[in-house]
């Protein structure tokens, strides 16, 4: 049996609110986790400004689904494929709804190019190809809006003229999203092989780069889902499309509440090394774990808290293998990342 366009919209609508409500809960921790509540840090401005601009275009693409489906399938409950007909004319809703999920995307994809920026101290050769793919991830999400907004009236907003475009987008924001994870795994472990002798093994760097992966792979497993289905014109893709948005959203948060906490399956929970997201330089500012295990931040900046353990930083009596400025040099380069 051929899933109908609106059971597709409303199957999508229902698992849109739990995704949603999914989203809500990580979106407030990660909001505690930014506003540094418990330890007093500077705010990061951007991430907050991300995260909240986010959380506003969900919330729409949420509302505006609902409206929908309630109103398919409750004008003229009497009249025969009445959901069909509404959904089917609803030209002007697909584009605002579809319009909010492109936009949604397009800031989550500037801001991963930033932080792909960000890392690399302020690379413009390191950001150059993601720069390039998130302009024409926006220069395809227009497209793609305006050729909705020109379908005559009656059709249906799953018309085959938007399979090409709904690709050429999907394809475009799949690509920078893995080229920019690949970018940034790459600094944390290239950060890694240079602090190996200042930064004990249990604390390393590698539980961040597992959290920024596998927090990835969920955005990316969910897209390559939503293109098969698009490329074989099946409304399937839309109840994946409801879903996106919950998606993005979870997939942002989780790396700044995983982060924040220390929680990744592959190590225990507890705190871990500061991860930063700005791209200015700063005197370092690593902070050395006590010997209680608490440690306490001493930290500046847009930081997100994980706390690094160092080679001396016990009250063992044994001073540092390496030179103070070689380690000044070496915490500098983390907070980079």
């Amino acid at each position: 049996m051929v899933l109908s366009y609106s059971a597709s919209c409303l199957i999508g609508a229902i698992l849109e609110s739990m995704a949603y409500g999914l989203y809500l809960s990580y979106f407030i921790q990660g909001l505690q986790v930014i506003l540094g509540r418990k330890n007093g840090r500077d705010i990061s401005i951007s991430l907050l400004l991300t995260s909240l601009v986010l959380f506003f275009l969900i919330t729409m693409r949420m509302a505006l689904d609902n409206k929908a489906i309630v109103a398919a399938f409750t004008d003229n409950p009497l009249e025969p494929n009445a959901a069909d007909i509404y959904m089917e004319n609803y030209a002007n809703g697909a584009m605002f709804r579809t319009g909010t999920y492109i936009a949604l995307t397009i800031v989550a994809d500037i801001f991963i190019v930033f932080r792909v920026y960000a890392v690399w101290g302020g690379s413009v050769i390191a950001a150059a190809v993601p720069s390039l793919l998130a302009i024409a991830d926006i220069v395809t999400g227009a497209l793609l809006i305006q050729t909705i907004r020109e379908l005559e009236a009656g059709a249906s907003p799953d018309g085959g003229s938007l399979a090409t475009h709904e690709i050429v987008f999907y394809s475009f924001t799949l690509t920078l999203n893995v080229l920019c994870t690949i970018l940034i795994s790459l600094r944390i472990y290239l950060t890694q092989r240079t602090a190996a002798g200042v930064i004990i093994s249990s604390l390393d760097l590698t539980t961040t780069m597992a959290i920024v992966i596998e927090s990835a792979a969920i955005y990316s497993a969910c897209l390559i889902a939503m293109i098969v289905p698009t490329a074989l014109d099946n409304n399937v893709q839309y109840v994946l499309l409801s879903l996106m948005p919950g998606i993005v959203g979870i997939a942002f948060s989780l790396i700044i509440v995983r982060i924040g906490s220390g929680l990744s399956p592959h190590s225990a929970a507890g705190p871990m090394s500061s991860l930063r997201f700005g791209s200015k330089r700063r005197t370092a500012t690593t902070q050395f774990e006590t010997t209680d295990g608490m440690g306490t931040q001493a930290s500046q900046g847009d930081e997100i808290p994980v706390h690094l353990m160092s080679h001396g930083s016990h009250s063992n009596g044994m001073g540092g293998s390496q030179s103070d400025g070689e380690r000044a040099r070496l915490d500098e380069e983390k907070e980079q990342v």
